[in-house]
């Protein structure tokens, strides 16, 4: 069982951190086009906006192994809790995944997987508060920015200079999938936060 268990955490941890460096490559590809990733194909032509896309559906599938681990691990303390609280963050991957692939991210997508993700981290902070205070904090406070970014972005008027104070998600959720990848490699993790402790 304990190898079984390093095993999917490992592949858990490989993939958050290839989210983590999808991210960084979109960022990065972003600043090169003076933001025309955010623009489409019109401002970056065809082949850069398909990388583009490739690089937000590939961050928000490579969180998936993730957020089963993470599930698995978490679920015995608070199962009704935590099948809803993933429940969220699946959907919320998928919903963006699904909306970058086919490039039909609407305001009304965006601020549903916007809002799923603020109740993943949430529930996740939460739940990790005994385990790992540390990352459970950084956790809870990017499910702040999350929650706060959905509200603005739900609005249909909001001045530039308060939408920019929900910008801080980027960076933040960034950093969180190198966290999470820390946090999940067998090596890692104490005996309290693992599979073979509940099992």
């Amino acid at each position: 069982m304990q190898r079984r268990t390093n095993d999917y955490s490992l592949t858990a941890a490989g993939c958050a951190l290839g989210a983590g460096l999808a991210w960084v490559a979109w960022v990065t590809l972003n600043a090169r086009t003076h933001g025309g990733l955010d623009v489409g194909a019109a401002a970056v032509g065809e082949p850069t906006a398909r990388i583009g896309a490739f690089l937000q559906v590939a961050w928000n599938l490579l969180l998936l192994p993730a957020a089963l681990v993470l599930h698995a691990e978490l679920e015995p303390a608070a199962p009704e809790r935590m099948r809803l609280v993933t429940l969220a963050g699946i959907v919320s991957l998928l919903f963006w995944a699904y909306g970058s692939a086919t490039r039909t991210i609407t305001p009304v997508l965006e601020v549903t997987y916007i809002a799923l993700s603020a109740v993943w981290w949430l529930g996740l902070g939460l739940a990790l508060r005994p385990h790992r205070r540390a990352f459970a904090a950084f956790t809870l406070l990017l499910a702040a920015f999350a929650a706060w970014d959905a509200m603005l972005t739900a609005l249909p008027q909001v001045p530039f200079a308060l939408y920019v104070t929900a910008a801080p998600k980027l960076p933040l959720s960034i950093v969180w999938d190198f966290a999470l990848a820390w946090v999940l490699f067998p090596m890692r993790r104490p005996r309290e936060l693992s599979l073979s402790a509940a099992s």
